[in-house]
């Protein structure tokens, strides 16, 4: 059974797991990262990480209880006790976990001590080469790891068992082999050792503290309002050290001298790797190594974090130095004697977690596909759980990872899709308010045709007759005035009749393929000469690449002409228009500009401007068509119009036409 796994429902790709897992014994899956038991070590590190507490531990506490029914399971406590239970005396710890029911209450520590004897042997008598240093370790994720990840360093792990196997060995001698035995630490991979065939005879059972803690509420047992037990014998002396840096080497009498060369001591994952990494190697020569996984066991996935590192380490200190000053020596010793027996040794055998190696061809292949096309695109940042971009490539190539768990990579795909979206939205609100005006303009345009025609026959009746009327008169007849403004009336709206039958016609082009500079050129001849273009200079700036286009030239004409005149009339002090005209190949359109630096649109108006009638000039200066009837023919030919202003400095208006055959305008006719 596995002894660590994942809650999926909890899990939320954070991947922090991954980044503390030193086997890398994660395996994502649609994105819920998952323990791969094979390859677990069961340090408990992505325990201790998950924020979500996605992570779960095999649980002893109900078979505990069960067992401690019979009244004959014996406690072992961690040596690490003291730091995990800062606040509780050890006599009210001891007096709690008998009131718990169990029958005894022992310490490993004596089992520390007693396999520092074996370890001492085993140093006296080596006959070890001195380039293969004996690697000493009581933590079995130290010991897993090293059967599944670094099968070379086999020969070297001394083969000793860890205090807890030790003492249960002792345990069941002493007090008889029908005793259950039930130990108590900070270590999930404790869990694994029961299991393990070689020395699961010596423990039934294993707790974490925090288990213990479940146990009591359980068990209605409240540790600070029990009474004062001691320990059972036998009593531990300096094995009350193993759970700190050095411990091993301080309670074996082992140098702690950090100028001996001859030993290695340290602690913690990432030190840990990269030692083995140099032992594989033979680089290191040193006759003993001693390594402790979590910093010590007093920075076990399971022990008190609510004090500092430092003041767990003083706790064990103390205690030991207490301790020390409490135990009868040669009582002591005489109950290690006693044990002698006791088999401290074991074998272990090479598990070796195989994965397989990607060629160079498909690690590019994979960082491909999350946009890493070279080593300058790979960031190493760490995110996704691995240490660099190709240790990930390689996780997803043995199938432990997936294609989308890089972060940056998963930030910019979510820019460029809402960029993209923001986009599609501002297309579909275009082409709604383009909708919008159309179907306006063609309701206006309906209008627009019966009006002028109903209007346009009473107007030639009222200039006919007019006129008529004024050449009976004399010239001089205060009247004749008079009817000349009738006259000169009738005409204007006649002219506002024919922009209204402008208007209503727009849905006929006639197609030909036109220069569009030959269309400008004609414009500003034609504008140069009225007078409203007396203070104006115009510059027309044409590329030569814009090739022929298809278009209605007169009607196009008139587009360029309605607003070159607005720009005119915006520049009454004078000023100057420029028309610019450039193709845009990805696109394949022309866009022609008119800048002008004029009064400028003020912004409220910005969105009038092409609606039939609004005009900001005076009575009688404009109907307010000019833009509509440009707006309208420019849809004719799949354009468009779009106006930038700013008051006091000027005004742009830019036309888009597109680069296209006659086909694109059969709908139209001819």
């Amino acid at each position: 059974m596995a002894v660590v796994w994942t809650i999926e429902e909890k899990c939320k790709r954070c991947y922090s797991c991954i980044r503390e897992c030193p086997a890398k014994a994660i395996k994502v899956e649609n994105g819920q990262a998952k323990v791969i038991e094979e390859r677990c070590i069961a340090c408990g590190h992505c325990v201790t990480v998950c924020s979500q507490k996605a992570k779960a531990v095999l649980s002893g506490v109900d078979h505990t209880l069960q067992l401690i029914r019979d009244n004959k399971t014996i406690a072992m406590l961690a040596p690490s006790f003291p730091a995990a239970f800062p606040d509780l005396q050890p006599g009210k710890l001891v007096g709690a976990l008998r009131k718990s029911g169990f029958a005894h209450v022992v310490e490993v520590a004596f089992g520390a001590d007693l396999i520092n004897r074996a370890y001492l042997k085993m140093v006296n008598n080596r006959n070890h080469s001195p380039h293969r240093p004996f690697i000493t370790s009581s933590c079995p994720a130290i010991c897993s790891l090293i059967e599944k990840y670094f099968p070379d360093l086999i020969d070297d792990l001394a083969p000793i068992v860890s205090p807890m196997v030790a003492m249960g060995r002792v345990v069941r001698k002493i007090y008889g082999d029908h005793v259950k035995v039930v130990f108590i630490g900070p270590c999930t991979a404790k869990k694994t050792e029961i299991t393990d065939p070689a020395v699961k005879d010596s423990t039934d059972e294993v707790l974490t503290f925090g288990e213990l803690l479940e146990l009591w509420d359980k068990s209605g047992v409240d540790p600070n309002t029990t009474e004062d037990a001691k320990f059972d014998p036998p009593y531990a002396y300096l094995g009350s050290l193993y759970p700190i840096s050095g411990g091993f080497l301080r309670s074996s009498g082992l140098p702690l001298d950090i100028m001996n060369k001859d030993i290695i001591s340290t602690e913690g994952k990432e030190q840990i790797l990269k030692l083995f990494e140099c032992l594989k190697n033979r680089e290191i020569n040193a006759s003993i190594v001693d390594v402790l996984f979590c910093e010590g066991c007093i920075n076990g996935p399971f022990i008190n974090k609510s004090v500092n590192f430092f003041t767990r380490k003083q706790k064990i200190v103390q205690y030991t130095a207490e301790r020390r000053k409490s135990t009868n020596y040669l009582e002591w010793k005489n109950s290690l004697e006693k044990c002698r027996d006791v088999n401290v040794y074991r074998t272990f055998g090479a598990k070796p977690e195989i994965t397989s190696v990607p060629q160079e061809e498909d690690i590019r292949l994979i960082l491909a596909k999350i946009e890493k096309y070279d080593t300058s695109d790979e960031l190493n940042c760490k995110a996704c759980g691995y240490d660099s971009c190709r240790e990930y490539a390689a996780a997803v190539f043995n199938g432990l990872a997936e294609d989308d768990m890089c972060l940056p990579y998963l930030i910019d795909k979510q820019q460029r899709m809402q960029q993209e979206l923001k986009n599609s939205l501002e297309k579909l609100a275009e082409t709604q308010e383009q909708l919008i005006q159309h179907e306006k303009l063609a309701s206006i345009g309906q209008l627009a045709a019966g009006v002028a025609h109903e209007v346009n026959n009473p107007l030639g009746s009222i200039m006919l007759y007019a006129h008529l009327v004024k050449q009976k008169m004399d010239e001089h007849d205060p009247q004749a005035k008079d009817m000349k403004f009738i006259m000169e009336e009738a005409k204007r709206c006649q002219k506002i009749v024919s922009g209204l039958l402008n208007f209503s016609h727009q849905g006929k082009i006639r197609l030909k393929k036109h220069k569009i500079d030959a269309i400008i050129g004609k414009m500003v001849s034609a504008v140069k000469k009225q007078s409203l273009f007396s203070n104006v200079e115009i510059f027309v700036d044409i590329e030569d690449s814009i090739p022929e286009i298809t278009l209605d030239g007169d009607q196009i004409y008139q587009v360029f002409l309605n607003i070159a005149i607005n720009a005119a009339e915006a520049m009454q002090d004078g000023g100057t228009l420029t028309i610019k005209a450039t193709p845009d190949f990805e696109t394949n359109r022309v866009i022609v500009e008119f800048i002008d630096n004029g009064v400028g649109i003020p912004r409220e108006n910005l969105g009038s401007l092409f609606t039939p009638f609004f005009t900001t000039k005076q009575i009688g200066k404009g109907t307010g068509l000019g833009l509509p009837i440009a707006y309208g023919i420019l849809k004719m030919h799949k354009g468009n119009i779009q106006v930038k202003s700013d008051v006091g400095l000027g005004t742009v208006f830019s036309v888009s036409l597109p680069m296209v055959t006659e086909s694109v305008y059969s709908e139209y006719g001819r």
